[in-house]
């Protein structure tokens, strides 16, 4: 069974095995180690059977399910110690701003008695304290040291280094089936202008495949000629023309050496007769 096809019927099983609930949150990377993994066993079709698919269907359902839950777990996990720090920073402001305006009510409210007779003194407004006082300690809920500043940071982190991983996946996925559309040209899997023209590939988000395979071929094209411009050699033949020449001229080498030593082994035995 062809790998495309495999892929295919393996991912529509194991999305019937799992209610028909979409198996679309594994990425490239796992989906492609699966497919290695089992593809061997389903190189002859005569011998597949339902029993055949059990343990692959099992494996991608599993596998799907885990990250499912994983995900939902550090959201929820992320999400109780937010509302719980929240709570806390709250409760502690709040705490914070009463003493700090009962500290000014009473520092203000105590007056001496003066010795003349003067306007009465207006009392402080409370609610205008406990207003002021409340802002200033939820300035801190929000900074980078912060406890939801670090929570928001950590669960940011994560995201990023999940896509980071997700992509790099994806683009070595890219750059392995170029690679094996490149070798069924004809081109050998250690021809260095193979490597560099791998390397120079932009994959991109959402890449077209087939466009990237038709530009690996011109680009490859280009680099071959460019190595090989000595000795007129043509890509996509199945081998260089500069160690085709190399073989020659061992095998030249060769023939002059067993000729030679022939030569040598003919005159010392006439030598050996004019002796005798």
């Amino acid at each position: 069974m062809e790998k495309e096809l495999f892929q295919t019927t393996l991912l529509e099983k194991a999305k019937a095995a799992n209610n028909n609930a979409p198996i679309d949150n594994l990425s490239e990377r796992t989906i492609s180690e699966v497919v290695g993994m089992f593809l061997p066993q389903f190189a002859d079709d005569e011998k597949i059977t339902d029993e055949s698919w059990a343990i692959p269907v099992q494996m991608v359902k599993t596998l799907s399910g885990q990250l499912r839950h994983d995900t939902s777990t550090g959201i929820n996990d992320f999400k109780t110690k937010f509302e719980e720090s929240q709570k806390a920073a709250q409760a502690k402001a709040i705490a914070d701003a009463v003493a700090a305006a009962k500290a000014e009510w009473e520092k203000t409210h105590t007056v001496t008695e003066p010795a003349k007779q003067e306007p009465p003194k207006t009392e402080p407004d409370i609610e205008k304290l406990v207003a002021a006082q409340v802002a200033e300690q939820m300035k801190g809920l929000t900074g980078e040291n912060s406890e939801f500043g670090k929570l928001s940071k950590q669960f940011s982190d994560y995201l990023k280094a999940q896509a980071a991983k997700d992509k790099a996946a994806a683009e070595a996925s890219v750059r392995e089936q170029i690679k094996e559309y490149l070798i069924g040209r004809g081109v050998e899997d250690d021809d260095y202008a193979l490597e560099i023209t791998l390397e120079k590939l932009a994959i991109g988000e959402n890449p077209d495949v087939s466009a990237l395979k038709t530009k690996a071929e011109k680009d490859y094209e280009a680099i071959y000629k460019r190595m090989h411009k000595s000795d007129g050699a043509q890509p996509f033949n199945g081998g260089s023309g500069l160690r085709n020449d190399s073989n020659t001229e061992f095998n030249n080498f060769i023939k002059d050496k067993q000729a030679a030593a022939a030569k040598e082994a003919k005159d010392a035995e006439e030598l050996q007769k004019h002796m005798m």
